[in-house]
């Protein structure tokens, strides 16, 4: 979903105390989330129990296993952790892992594109700083 189980559309999932919230709201053992563009994994190893929160690094991998997991791959078009690289994901489940991957990507093009198309500054601006 894009935002959260909770808030399919406006939450953001920042913290420990909100992935906690939001657990219970689903049943599978992955549930991928997006809004606040950063890569962020919430693991829960049984249900009520504490949360760790996995701030990934490119190239990072993170087992699956049997704990529940929110995943944040991060964003492809507004990276906002200071990194200005696509951040995105592979879920591979016959490894057991998921995959936090980084690429670069035309950022002057992309930006003459979005200006070109009346984008507002701020955006065209931030994709030279991933914030």
């Amino acid at each position: 979903m894009h935002a959260s189980p909770r808030d399919p559309i406006w939450e953001y999932l920042l913290d420990k105390e909100g992935a906690k919230e939001n657990f219970p709201l689903f049943e599978t053992s992955y549930c991928f989330v997006g809004h606040t563009h950063l890569p962020v994994v919430f693991r829960q190893t049984e249900p009520g129990g504490a949360i760790k929160m996995i701030t990934p690094q490119p190239g990072e991998q993170v087992r699956l296993g049997s704990a529940r997991l929110i995943i944040n791959p991060g964003s492809v078009g507004q990276p906002r952790d200071g990194n200005p690289d696509a951040a995105y994901g592979i879920l591979d489940t016959t490894a057991g892992v998921f995959h936090f991957l980084r690429v670069e990507y035309p950022i002057t093009a992309t930006q003459a594109a979005m200006n070109a198309l009346g984008f507002p500054k701020k955006l065209v601006v931030r994709l030279e700083y991933g914030f």
